[in-house]
């Protein structure tokens, strides 16, 4: 029996690596001189263990080095597993889990505090001076002393996990509450963790030592003191075993009195086996906890501090602004003697208790990294900027810059998961990444393709495209190749987060790559929010995607059922994405979304009233009159936010339903253009012409002036579409547009068709030319003979309004030509029973002045008959 014991209990009670194993060999004798001193071991004399009692091992394979080999090989598989643990750790992505945090706590708690083996020994020589036997009556009671003493030493003298599960497993009817606290606490100093999820199989063979310590517990649950519950929690923390019910309620007597008896390790203890092993301790316990690491913050060392701010928050437990006062007395002019990970985890303890509000603590820890920054590790560091951002803490410019030199010096030896977090922090802190680091890190994780997973994939670019860094072919080839191969993991976050980098950097989708993201959004449907649905919807509008059919219908479907959860944004983008798609719901969800929209017009941004509006507009929706007024009262008082094209779109909109705002509205929409003027693009302001052209707006003559001066100036930019638009607009205004706007736009329209003839802007130009002909150049007729060609090629292919517009201007300029009338009048009498009347009285007018070797009678005939047709309709 060890000597010299005491009562103390830490939280390294637990922890130790496993003792030297003794080859098949060596005696018994030689082993017990292997065992080591030091951390999680007390101070033991050379002297030879006594062998075990035959009576206890009579279960024991006859061929003892059997056991050892078993033992050994146990020992191998812990090994490597723990190597797999802790790639698999470092590999995660902090932005979904905070296993990272729980990995750096149970280090911390590795290397702090005293042993427990010298309390359970006091504990042990205590027990046995109460069972000295009497007389000759309590001789059994006595030989189960004499059971219980040598349990006990079996289980301290035990050289593994293997060998301690041995004697719970055999030998559980002579454990006592001692012994089950010294089996606990033995197991978790061997390092041990049980979690399948990570691959580990040390507690592949110990489910029966398992079951039967817990039970133990639970049967000696009344017996436990203080200092006990103390350490199984700590055993149970570092095992990462479940409170047992039994366990749970002890837990409860941690409070008032008996947490004074406790020592500050004790209390370290408490507290991160409580957070450790995710209890729900009532809040007169954790009121106790802080309320006692409060008073004795003075006591408590640093490295400790940083475990009980890690376990209250751990248990989501809100520590008082109280706490401020004692951080700053006390800790926070110490951080520089932490380690590059316990300061991370410090302060990423902070952020969850709710001490991150303090600019003093702040900038301590924004001290401490900078100071210790050539020590950091990529995983520390990205937890640092983490927490800065979270913290509202400005991290400055040359600091990041030297965060992104000290990436380059340790991204080499990193898994793909802390440099795709770290690319994401810079992004989150709006660091502007240095072009030769995105290239490097783009090489690097090429070539590590392999070890992607989902959701670094996504965060990567995802930050690829918030810097606007476009990968090359061979990168996107092969991660297309990850995408496929990592089918079952992807989450609708990754997916909306992967195909909007795709539309916002514009990059190439393949076939192959579309119908994996469809196949994966359809099977990810269900547990799908509806800021990924809008999300994804909005990248495939940008990409202009072939959306099947049936997968459209299912996220209308979805889109409908969670209509009511739809933020202003969600509904925005959803709208905007089939409009682009050229893809409409059916008129219920329309309707359902319109009446949405209205109640919630006041949330909307300006850029989302007016996508909903267009979209409505692109859709053939007529929105209700309710919309309408709701629309014009919001938009105009959010007007001074409106982009250009925001303006622009609205009144687009406007005109095509022939719908006429409000006179303060238009006005209002106006003195912004007039403001703002130099900022809209030239299609947009072909768009606000075109517009107010369609409503018979009169626009006010200064803003006029300065359209047309506007066009002067930047005429060489705007489109042949762009001309033809703004040209048709300034005819319908009362001003007459100057000759040399008209003239530099002629020469410009031109040039754009000189170079790739379209009919249909052709005939908008020569119909503007031709209600603004005035005597001089006849510029619509010179336009006609130089393009005679193209237009006889494709006049077939106009549509019954654009054929209208062209023949009735073709005759008011007087250069109809016979081919081109004889084509033209083919097609209108194909077209004829979609005009208006008002359409067919400007045929026929312009047929008259033509002559009658050009167009025949015929064919006046047939248009006063279709007119004749029209008014009878009417009169019906």
């Amino acid at each position: 029996m060890r000597k010299g014991m005491n009562a103390t209990t830490t939280a390294r009670s637990f922890v130790a690596k496993p003792r030297p194993r003794p080859g098949p060999a060596q005696s018994q004798c030689n082993a017990s001189s292997s065992r080591r001193t030091g951390t999680g071991f007390s101070n033991v004399s050379n002297q030879v263990i006594c062998p075990r009692p035959s009576v206890l091992l009579s279960s024991v394979p006859a061929n003892q080095n059997g056991y050892q080999v078993k033992s050994h090989a146990w020992q191998q598989t812990s090994a490597s597993a723990s190597s797999s643990y802790s790639t698999q750790q470092t590999s995660r992505a902090i932005e979904w889990d905070y296993d990272y945090e729980v990995q750096l706590a149970a280090n911390l708690w590795e290397t702090s505090g005293a042993t427990a083996d010298q309390y359970l020994d006091g504990r042990e020589k205590e027990s046995t001076r109460e069972h000295t036997p009497s007389s000759s009556s309590e001789n059994i009671l006595e030989e189960k002393n004499k059971m219980t003493i040598t349990v006990n030493r079996l289980i301290t003298e035990a050289p593994d996990a293997y060998g301690v599960a041995h004697v719970a497993e055999t030998h559980w009817r002579s454990f006592d509450a001692t012994a089950t606290v010294r089996a606990i606490a033995w197991m978790a100093k061997f390092g041990l963790r049980s979690s399948e999820s990570d691959g580990m199989t040390e507690y592949a063979n110990l489910g029966e030592a398992i079951k039967r310590l817990k039970t133990l517990v639970a049967k000696f649950s009344t017996e436990f003191s203080t200092r006990d519950v103390v350490v199984l929690l700590g055993g149970f923390a570092q095992l990462g075993w479940e409170l047992t019910p039994a366990l749970s309620d002890r837990v409860r007597s941690l409070s008032g009195g008996n947490l004074e008896k406790l020592s500050s390790q004790e209390i370290t203890c408490t507290v991160w086996a409580l957070g450790r092993t995710n209890a729900k301790p009532p809040k007169r316990v954790l009121k106790g906890l802080e309320e006692w690491c409060l008073r004795h913050s003075s006591s408590v060392e640093t490295p400790q501090m940083v475990q009980v701010v890690w376990g209250f928050g751990q248990l989501s437990h809100r520590l008082t602004d109280k706490w401020y006062e004692a951080l700053n007395s006390f800790h926070m002019k110490n951080l520089r003697v932490l380690k590059p990970s316990e300061q991370a985890l410090f302060a990423w303890s902070l952020s969850r208790v709710g001490l991150c509000n303090d600019r003093s603590v702040g900038k301590s820890l924004l001290d401490a990294f900078k100071s210790s920054l050539r020590q950091y590790d990529l995983i520390s560091m990205n937890l640092m900027l983490k927490c800065f951002h979270l913290m509202k803490i400005r991290v400055p410019s040359d600091l990041l810059a030297k965060c992104e030199v000290r990436c380059l010096h340790c991204m080499s030896k990193c898994a793909t998961g802390p440099i795709a977090d770290f690319i994401y922090r810079c992004v989150k802190t709006r660091h502007e990444v240095n072009m030769h680091t995105r290239v490097y890190i783009e090489n690097l994780v090429n070539s590590k393709m392999d070890d992607l997973n989902s959701k670094d994939m996504a965060l990567l670019m995802w930050s690829f495209a918030k810097l606007g860094h476009k990968p090359k072919a061979r990168f996107l080839k092969r991660l297309e190749n990850q995408f496929e191969l990592l089918e079952t993991q992807f989450q609708p976050q990754s997916l909306s987060l992967l195909i909007w980098a795709y539309a916002k950097l514009r990059l190439p989708v393949s076939r192959r790559f579309a119908e994996s993201h469809y196949y994966m959004v359809w099977k990810q449907m269900s547990s799908m929010n509806m800021q990924c649905l809008a999300n994804i919807m909005w990248s495939y509008g940008r990409l202009d995607l072939d959306v099947p059919k049936d997968l459209f219908q299912e996220l209308m479907a979805h889109f409908k059922l969670n209509l009511k959860q739809c933020n202003s944004q969600n509904i925005s983008n959803i709208m905007v994405s089939c409009a682009r798609l050229g893809k409409r719901p059916d008129d219920e969800l329309l309707s359902l979304i319109e009446l949405n929209a209205t109640r919630k017009m006041g949330k909307f941004s300006s850029q989302g009233m007016s996508n909903v509006l267009w979209s409505f507009i692109k859709l053939r929706w007529r929105p209700t009159e309710d919309f309408l007024l709701s629309f014009q009262k919001h938009f105009g008082a959010k007007l001074q936010k409106a982009s250009p094209q925001n303006v622009a779109n609205v009144v687009w909109s406007f005109a095509q339903i022939r719908y006429m705002p409000y006179e303060n509205v238009m006005e209002s929409l106006f003195e912004s253009v007039e403001k703002n003027l130099d900022t809209f693009s030239e299609q947009d302001v072909a768009t606000l012409l075109w517009g107010c052209g369609k409503l018979r707006y009169e626009i006010a003559p200064s803003v006029l002036r300065k359209f047309q001066v506007y066009c002067l100036k930047r005429a060489r930019h705007f489109s042949l579409h762009d001309i033809s638009l703004s040209l048709w607009g300034f005819t319908q205004q009362s001003v007459d547009i100057q000759p040399e706007v008209l003239q530099v736009m002629y020469e410009m329209s031109i040039k754009h068709l000189d170079a790739s003839f379209h009919t249909e802007a052709f005939v908008h130009l020569v119909w503007s030319l031709s209600v603004r002909n005035t005597n001089g150049l006849n510029r619509g007729a010179i336009l006609v003979g130089r393009y005679e060609k193209q237009l006889l090629e494709t006049v077939h292919t106009l549509s019954g309004y654009d054929a209208s517009k062209l023949f009735c201007s073709l005759a008011f300029l007087d250069c109809m030509t016979p081919d081109i009338c004889s084509k033209l009048m083919k097609t209108i009498e194909s077209r004829i029973h979609c005009y208006d009347e008002s359409q067919l009285q400007s045929i026929l007018n312009a047929a008259e002045t033509l002559e009658l070797t050009i167009c025949d009678h015929a064919f006046n005939q047939k248009v006063q008959v279709a007119i004749a047709k029209c008014n009878l309709k009417g009169t019906e």
